[in-house]
């Protein structure tokens, strides 16, 4: 920002700025006002790395717009920063844009008097000027999308034809396109908050005040912490995070001395976390009262300090150095991890081991040298453990593995048998520290002199690995050899700085109350196993590495769809392996933490008051002993359990006979069965979600009656997938073998993303009109060995077209298999087959969810293959991935058609297991409802959904690939234009002849939004329940007029035509709780995954939440548009709203977020009342 005048005048950079911090922002007013000097600016190296970076990467991509439009590109100079000057610029911009004298425009002006821009590059397109950054980052970022949706407004308010989208280019070269759709509601809403903010504070008489809550703080800045400084503002004490922050300033506490001083709790702040706090704020006020600032500790757990393991001549302590902007050209993968380094103290005396990587292919072995290194260590000290301090080691070392495909069961042997200790963990838990910080530097005064070396920061290392780079590529290798050796000589004191903690750690152990050390569970003396792994399990490592070898020699962002499509299948042979191993992390890593650390995983929950209703006992003498207890306890993710979660219980150490307590763990697992019996929600204020249970533990084997509660409840085991394993291994295994060729299979033509093949060689033909049953019939008659795939949005008629071909299909004598992910939707799919007209004698399946099956129920899944046999002339049999991939009931190739439905939450790897029964594939779903979730790391996307995979980043099928159905029977116009425009780029319509001839008296058909004031609601909100209960109440008793075509008659709104859907389960409860208290107990009401395929005249959308400070699970997840899609669509003619207005006062913190943001923005502006 910068003054013309008395004119303030705003820039992209500014909204970049509000967009982080308001109160920067604010300060940066005052500065540019004259009312403070200049704002703190601190000079960085890595800064200074970053911008040379990008004015490199701008120049290269205006060389590669030069050679595309050779001498159609013109460059403006920078202009005056006069009014004079800039309105000149901006007139011969829009000049410029309006006449033919250039394809490119560089550094164009855009002002209006209060704003100005200067963007990289425009270029022309068919559909309008084109706006174009370059950014060096290898991913977009919420200031690069909101300066170029500033750009793209500047355009279409000037009524320059603009393209529908904005490009960044990414510093890997690769384009990052976002429609406007999206930017521009989130522009327009940050701009006017821009306005707003400057406008008031402007307005005011002096500089802003540090903790003026009309401004957002972010807390972190340099103008943040300088205030905060300044006014020893509560906030420099460790641990306290800005939404704690914002309850002590509401109880009165804004001072490091209030704090310590506090002995009242804080309302919102759990006891726990208030006591540690005041003691951390207590033991800071008297280093920083003490004039020599001696840095002081204490002992909080000696229960933490034990589960450092009894120190090995072995062990060794571990760090790396890493460039996160080092990439090779052309490639998305960033980042380089250029130094393992480790200090060894088996001779008496630390000596400092390297393992050094300048390339890709260097990193590699890098990883795979210290693995084996690690090894050998083991075999030589069985106790030895690797120590590193916070977790970028672990969370690198599993990332590096995946990128290259190595070394993957090996890190996951260390990571399970506890042979990485995070001494982070164990100081947050065993010590408090009188630093403001925990970073292991604040800690260093507690054990080490001060660094005689010249870097202090990982970010001088990046630094100084640049210059390295270039030293080295100017073949200056004297310079090159002592840059090195100041990165050596850092990483070296990093790894003795970590040895120097861990042996402070142990005297401090040593001083404490006697505590038993962790033990190890692998004897003293006994060699450290190998992997343990099945034969199984062994081929399929074996097949994956045969697959990559093919492909070896070419770099992913280079490989053919050839190439690319064997890659996924080497991804696929281990996709459920890597699928399982987070879960098994995340268990693992909650038994090694005390329960306060532990993440907000779902599942989770937390016991906080418990009382014994049946003591233990047994039912029989052949039955184990069993209590029954009443758990009271917050589940950490704001999911309540219910009595059909699989639970296990988790003892805090030492835990009761018969609970195994592994080394260094705070907690152990039962191995026996946790069963809920009841489950009901109870919940605080505040939004904080609490849930009472009523649960019946079983003793384990060799355990004793003890009185000690369970500390909380975990996730129960995984479910087998050998058959689907097995299905995948055949597909990638025959894929090798007929390798460079492809086999004629549909899952490989899925891989390659090619259009199906037919058998007489033609293209797919276009869909008739109005007959989409024939004409995907007749492809599918004509299909040879490949798939088609068909997107339905909502009301569109999926599993009617589906069933009807099906029909068709089976009269050819077909034999047919239905798959999805649930068997509700495989028997949705039989019941339609049937009212098509095939005769229930030709359709089976085992039913577990239909009380009133039409099909042939089977007793047991493996009479599949009997009723196979017995109807040759064709069937239809509906199973799960488990059944199509099983042998004994599915044979491979048995079936002329494989049909998934809800393709679009059916991940890749496992369509190519189902694939394998059949010689053909359909393909049923919307990519654009809810999506495939999916939980591991894979080295190729095989975890994408099978239509997402197709789809890509395009919202509606590329016909080439299937066909898009684009008219919904379901929703009136008026409804059907909001979701299309949310979902389906304005390509989905209403069959208006139908859902037009449908009324509900005295309402407006569309979209309508109820704003509902209210605070502090995190996943449950009380007032927005009240809400629609009003909206029920109203709805309830109108006339509703349905369409010819529906077949019913006129009625009266009942309590069946309403759906109310919300994002958490725990509104759902406190909806269901006030409609029942209302009359209304026969309303549906539940989260969005309930009501998938279902449809009323009425739906209502409780969002819950008071604004993104409080959102649970994160407001890309509230506000994501899959979910709000299938929400809304669930009503033909009216979908309501209910939110609170301070849901969209946002400054979002990711692309994620912003992209989310600016959807449901565009939403709300398009709904018919806004009340």
């Amino acid at each position: 920002m910068f003054l013309l005048g008395d004119r303030l005048v705003t820039s992209p950079s500014d909204l970049r700025l509000a967009a982080t911090c308001e109160f920067a922002l604010v300060r940066t007013l005052d500065a540019t006002l004259g009312r403070i000097a200049g704002l703190p600016v601190t000079d960085d190296a890595m800064l200074a790395r970053v911008a040379e970076l990008g004015t490199q990467h701008e120049q290269r991509e205006l060389l590669r717009l030069s050679a595309r439009h050779p001498g159609r590109v013109l460059q403006f100079p920078r202009p005056a920063y006069t009014l004079e000057g800039l309105t000149t610029a901006h007139e011969t911009t829009l000049a410029t844009l309006r006449g033919d004298s250039a394809d490119v425009v560089v550094q164009a002006t855009f002002f209006d008097g209060g704003f100005v821009g200067h963007s990289d590059f425009l270029e022309r397109t068919d559909d309008g000027w084109l706006v174009m950054d370059a950014k060096l980052a290898r991913s977009e970022s919420v200031p690069a999308l909101l300066q170029i949706g500033a750009y793209a407004a500047c355009l279409t308010e000037a009524g320059i034809p603009t393209a529908p989208i904005a490009r960044l280019v990414l510093g890997t070269g690769e384009p990052s396109d976002h429609p406007l759709n999206d930017l521009l509601p989130v522009h327009r809403a940050r701009r006017a908050r821009l306005a707003a903010v400057m406008e008031a504070h402007a307005a005011d008489d002096g500089p802003a005040l540090w903790r003026d809550d009309r401004w957002l703080a972010c807390g972190r800045c340099e103008v943040c912490v300088a205030a905060a400084e300044e006014t020893r503002d509560v906030l420099l004490v460790a641990g306290v995070r800005m939404p704690t922050r914002r309850r002590l300033l509401e109880a009165g506490v804004h001072t490091v001395e209030d704090l310590a001083a506090r002995t009242e709790p804080v309302p919102e702040v759990r006891a726990a976390t208030f006591e540690r706090l005041v003691a951390q704020a207590r033991l800071q006020v008297e280093q920083d009262g003490d004039p020599t600032g001696r840095v002081r500790s204490e002992v909080v757990s000696t229960a933490a300090l034990a589960t450092i393991p009894e120190p090995s001549a072995g062990d060794v302590f571990f760090d790396f150095e890493g460039d996160p902007l080092w990439a090779e050209r052309g490639s998305s993968d960033w980042g380089l991890e250029y130094l393992f380094g480790l200090i060894e103290i088996d001779t008496g005396t630390p000596e400092f081991r390297t393992f050094w990587a300048h390339d890709r292919e260097a990193e590699k072995q890098a990883l795979i040298d210290f693995v084996t290194y690690v090894q050998q260590r083991r075999r030589q000290w069985p106790t030895m453990h690797v120590h590193h301090y916070a977790n970028y080691e672990v969370v690198a070392l599993l990332r590096l593995a995946v990128r290259h495909g190595v070394c993957e069961e090996e890190i996951d042997q260390f990571l399970r048998e506890g042979v990485f200790v995070d001494l982070y963990a164990v100081v947050r838990a065993g010590v408090r520290v009188s630093q403001r910080s925990y970073s292991i530097k604040k800690l260093e005064p507690l054990y080490m002199d001060k660094r005689a070396i010249a870097l202090q920061s990982g970010g001088d290392s990046i630094t100084v690995y640049h210059e390295f780079c270039a030293a080295r590529d100017r073949g200056d290798e004297a310079e090159a050899h002592r840059l090195l050796e100041l990165i050596h000589d850092y990483n070296r004191d990093d790894c003795l700085s970590t040895l120097g903690l861990r042996d402070w750690l142990v005297q401090q152990r040593e001083a404490s109350p006697v505590v038993e050390p962790a033990s190890d569970d692998v004897g003293e003396g006994a060699p450290a196993g190998p992997v343990s792994l099945s034969a199984d399990r062994q081929a399929r490592i074996a097949l994956e590495q045969a697959l990559r070898e093919l492909i070896a020699d070419t770099k992913p962002h280079e490989r053919t769809a050839e190439q690319q499509a064997i890659a996924l299948a080497a991804a696929a042979v281990q996709f459920h392996a890597r699928e399982d191993k987070p879960f098994w992390w995340r268990h693992f890593g909650r038994l090694r933490t005390p329960v306060a650390d532990w993440p907000a995983d779902s599942g989770v929950f937390v016991v906080q008051e418990a009382t014994v209703v049946t003591d233990w006992h047994r039912q029989s003498s052949r039955q184990k002993p069993r209590r029954i207890l009443r758990l009271v306890g917050e589940p950490l993710s704001g999911t309540l359990l219910t009595p059909r979660d699989e639970v296990n219980a988790v003892y805090a150490a030492p835990g009761p006979a018969g609970i195994p307590m592994e080394r260094g763990f705070h907690h152990g697992k039962s191995p026996a069965g946790v069963r809920i019996l009841e489950a009901s929600p109870a919940l605080t204020t505040g939004g904080h979600v609490r849930q009472e249970l009523v649960v019946e533990e079983l003793m384990p084997t060799g355990g004793e009656e003890h009185a000690p509660i369970p500390a909380g409840l975990v996730p129960g085991g995984l479910v087998r997938v050998d058959n689907i394993d097995a299905a995948i291994t055949d597909f990638a295994a025959e894929l090798h073998a007929q390798w460079p060729a492809v086999p004629a299979r549909a899952g490989a033509d899925l891989l390659l993303r090619r259009p199906p093949r037919f058998r007489r060689g033609t293209a797919l033909p276009a869909a008739a009109e109005g007959d989409q049953v024939a004409t995907i019939t007749a492809a599918l008659l004509d299909l040879d060995n490949s798939y088609l795939a068909v997107q339905g949005p909502p009301g569109t008629g999926k599993t009617h077209v589906a069933s009807h071909v099906i029909a068709a299909l089976v009269q050819h004598g077909w034999r047919i298999g239905v798959c999805a992910q649930s068997h509700a939707a495989i028997e949705n799919v039989l019941a339609a087959v049937i009212r098509a007209g095939v005769p229930a004698g030709q359709v089976a399946k085992r039913t577990v969810e239909a009380e009133h099956p039409a099909w042939t129920d089977l007793a047991q899944a493996d009479d599949l293959a009997t009723f196979a046999r017995d109807h040759e002339g064709g069937y239809v049999i509906g199973g799960t991935a488990w059944d199509l991939t099983n042998p004994k009931r599915v044979e491979r190739d048995q079936l002329d058609l494989v049909v998934v439905d809800e393709a679009g939450q059916f991940s890749l790897a496992k369509t190519m297991a189902v694939a394998m029964a059949g010689a053909r594939l359909l393909l049923l779903g919307d990519p654009q409802q809810l999506p495939q979730v999916s939980q591991g790391s894979h080295p190729d996307p095989v975890d994408l959904s099978a239509l997402g995979w197709l789809i890509g980043e395009e919202p509606v099928l590329d016909p080439e690939h299937g066909y898009f159905l684009a008219t919904t029977w379901r929703m009136h116009p008026a409804l059907t234009a909001p979701v299309s425009r949310l979902s389906y780029a304005g390509q989905l319509h209403s069959q208006v002849s139908v859902t037009q001839s449908r009324s509900l008296d005295g309402v407006e058909p569309g979209l309508h939004v109820r704003s509902v004031d209210h605070h502090d609601n995190r996943s449950s909100s009380p007032e927005e329940a009240a809400a629609v209960v009003d909206l029920v109440r109203d709805m309830i008793g109108r006339r509703w007029i349905p369409a010819v075509e529906d077949g019913e008659p006129e009625r009266a709104i009942g309590p069946q035509d309403v759906i109310i859907t919300t994002p958490y389960n725990a509104q759902v409860a406190t909806i269901r709780a006030a409609l029942d208290a209302a009359g209304f107990d026969e309303v549906p009401v539940g989260t969005v995954d309930k009501f998938q395929g279902r449809e009323a005249p009425v739906a209502i959308v409780s969002m819950a939440a008071s604004s993104p400070s409080d959102v649970s699970r994160g407001i890309d997840f509230l506000l994501d548009r899959n979910r709000l899609n299938v929400a809304i669509s669930r009503a033909k003619h009216a979908a309501y709203l209910v939110r609170s207005p301070l849901l969209t006062d946002l400054a979002p913190r990711s692309p994620r977020e912003l992209v989310a943001l600016g959807a449901f923005i565009g939403l709300c502006e398009r709904a018919v009342t806004t009340t």
